[in-house]
């Protein structure tokens, strides 16, 4: 199996580690492996009691997550679509719970499962060339980590929907104006602002910094974890139909999709 995931203490600051995903020849893009990999990182994280502040970051410059990776869907039936909608989601949860505070260090594109991802850090630093959004109903399909829960919560409903249903690629400056970002810095700034607040954060008391996080997370609103079942189903009920397929070949074969075909019916939740 090939190492994706590394985990590091940080080497110039002490009471800092580092979470890497290294898929760089597919844009970090994630698949079961890097899944079952980060549950196993995130699961050893979460016993640190000398850890205060995480960085969540990625191999290479042009990404820090693409999206999930579509070959590896593109033979999903239902059932298959819903485990890895629900794995998916437990991996970001047990991210989004860990005792310490998670800091998404972004560089180049955080599509789809990227974003998903990002989104459950607990805030993110982003470069000036960043990207992000969630194009999954343009392959005929949702966000299926908690995109559709977590975007919301950070954006609000208006917004975040139409980051959902429009495909749209969102530059920095605009994910920074909607609140969804803490920094926009220069590319060859990113790597020194995010250790600086990790610095810190680190510096702090370390259980005050735990319990800190632990009661702002109480404060927010709780969607409830029936939205994310719900957002599995929606996801694996889009791999019952021909849409999706379609999206996904349409992906694979570089091509755009045609969803207006008299083959393609529309179907509801």
């Amino acid at each position: 199996m090939t190492k994706c995931v590394e985990f590091k203490t940080h080497e110039t600051i002490t009471g800092a580690g580092i979470i890497e995903i290294s898929r760089p020849e597919a844009l970090n893009a994630l698949n079961q492996n890097v899944l079952d990999q980060l549950s196993m990182t995130l699961a050893d994280v979460a016993s640190r009691t000398d850890l205060s502040v995480i960085v969540l970051r990625s191999a290479g410059d042009k990404a820090f997550v693409a999206g999930a990776d579509i070959k590896e869907m593109l033979n999903f039936k239902s059932e298959d679509a819903h485990q890895f909608s629900r794995r998916g989601q437990a991996v970001f949860e047990a991210l989004s719970s860990l005792p310490q505070v998670v800091i998404a260090q972004i560089q180049g594109f955080a599509l789809g499962g990227g974003l998903e991802l990002a989104l459950a850090a607990d805030f993110m630093i982003a470069s000036q060339n960043a990207k992000f959004g969630l194009p999954e109903v343009g392959l005929g399909l949702i966000p299926g980590f908690g995109g559709t829960q977590r975007l919301v919560e950070r954006i609000g409903y208006a917004r975040a929907l139409e980051w959902m249903t429009s495909t749209e690629r969102y530059p920095a400056e605009t994910a920074f104006s909607l609140g969804l970002l803490n920094r926009v810095v220069p590319a060859d700034m990113l790597v020194q602002t995010v250790e600086s607040l990790a610095q810190a954060i680190a510096s702090q008391g370390p259980d005050a910094v735990r319990a800190a996080k632990q009661c702002a997370r109480v404060a927010r609103l709780p969607s409830g974890k029936a939205g994310f079942e719900i957002e599995a189903q929606c996801f694996a009920q889009r791999f019952e139909g021909v849409e999706a397929r379609e999206g996904l070949q349409a992906f694979v074969e570089k091509r755009r999709p045609n969803f207006r075909t008299s083959t393609v019916t529309s179907r509801s939740p």
